[in-house]
């Protein structure tokens, strides 16, 4: 018999509520250390003529786009702060309607990127960046913590959206077919490895 995968508990909620603002304080105490440390433009070698420290003020989004747009700012602030809402609802709602955790985690890490992006848009007008890498004459957008969050949560998503059946049914799409897929066997419905999360 198919085990339910393991209901979360109010201390679940707390503990992805604490990652949550965990993650926006190491984006923003990382920007301050950053601003307090380096003048504008000012590089700081980490390993020579590929990794270093560079103070930017980037008023696009992430890795710099759109930085040269006057309208930049307001309208990604507006977009951002939409997303912020929404990844929150996506995050907790995964979590209690279908009790992934992995999804959900996933969502943390991309709202906590938005909201230290935002954060930035709204009380200076700019983002923060600071991690340069170079690889010979070529200098790869200059980024900050934030913009990790979002890049390694986009990718993990993909992966368990896309390249892992088994995740496919925890989001509600075609009802009728999946069930047809749980009785053939073809899909695992178990729910093993999210309770061994716990």
């Amino acid at each position: 018999m198919n085990r339910e995968l393991k209901k979360p508990t109010w201390m679940t909620y707390v503990i992805f509520s604490e990652l949550f603002v965990v993650l926006v304080f190491i984006d923003q105490f990382t920007k301050d250390l950053i601003v307090k440390s380096l003048a504008l433009s000012q590089v700081d070698p980490i390993i020579d003529n590929f990794l270093s420290l560079m103070y930017v003020r980037n008023t696009g989004s992430a890795f710099s786009l759109f930085s040269n747009k006057s309208w930049g700012v307001t309208v990604l602030s507006v977009i951002s702060s939409l997303a912020l809402i929404l990844l929150l609802f996506l995050a907790f709602f995964v979590l209690a309607r279908f009790h992934s955790r992995r999804l959900s985690v996933c969502l943390i890490f991309l709202s906590a990127g938005t909201l230290g992006n935002l954060i930035d848009r709204i009380r200076l007008k700019y983002v923060v960046d600071f991690i340069r890498f170079d690889f010979g004459s070529y200098t790869f957008p200059i980024f900050n913590v934030a913009d990790i969050y979002v890049t390694l949560s986009c990718i993990v998503l993909a992966v368990i959206l896309l390249f892992n059946e088994k995740y496919i049914p925890e989001i509600p799409f075609g009802g009728k077919k999946e069930e047809e897929q749980k009785e053939s066997g073809l899909i695992d419905f178990s729910g093993k490895d999210d309770e061994d999360e716990e």
